[in-house]
């Protein structure tokens, strides 16, 4: 009789714990979802916003462009001989975009999107600059400088939102 009544109790056991009951139903019980919630992450951006020195004079119109800084978070391109030129790459991690807004005085911010992604684009005589979410409360910046008589940029600022969108396609 034992040997019945505990087989009895290890199978009703066994079928609860496959049904989800053993919970006591209380108010402290959690709900289970059998869809799994997933956060904004952040993509995973490569060095140099994972572009090219050649991507850079492609999009921009600018040769002879040559890399003078390099690191994890920002990089810069400086024009070799014919140009007062350079162009910046930077990752901004855990950082608001809309602080951004309030700390670029270049000029009239103007909302865009790029790759589906909202950005901000400033433009000024002589330099440009775009900064777009790249997931999480991470944003990328590029920017487009000049310091000679000429305007920084020869094909407009929608030079920046192509490498704006190809560091994001690049991030996957």
């Amino acid at each position: 009789m034992w040997k019945q009544v505990a087989g009895a109790a290890v199978m009703t056991c066994a079928v609860m714990a496959v049904a989800g009951c053993g919970s006591s139903g209380g108010p402290s019980a959690v709900p289970r979802s059998s869809v799994p919630v997933v956060p904004a992450q952040a993509v995973a951006i490569g060095r140099c916003g994972s572009v090219s020195d050649a991507d850079i004079s492609r999009a921009t119109g600018l040769t002879g462009l040559q890399q003078v800084a390099a690191n994890p978070m920002r990089c810069s391109w400086d024009a070799g001989t014919g140009g007062d030129y350079a162009v910046v790459f930077q990752w901004f991690r855990g950082t608001s975009l809309q602080d951004r807004r309030g700390q670029v005085t270049l000029g009239t911010p103007a909302t865009v999107q790029v790759a589906g992604h909202p950005g901000i684009l400033w433009s000024g005589a002589k330099a440009c600059e775009i900064a777009v979410a790249s997931g999480g409360s991470d944003f990328i910046d590029w920017i487009l400088t000049g310091s000679g008589p000429e305007p920084a940029r020869p094909q407009g600022c929608s030079d920046l939102e192509q490498l704006a969108a190809d560091t994001l396609a690049k991030a996957g």
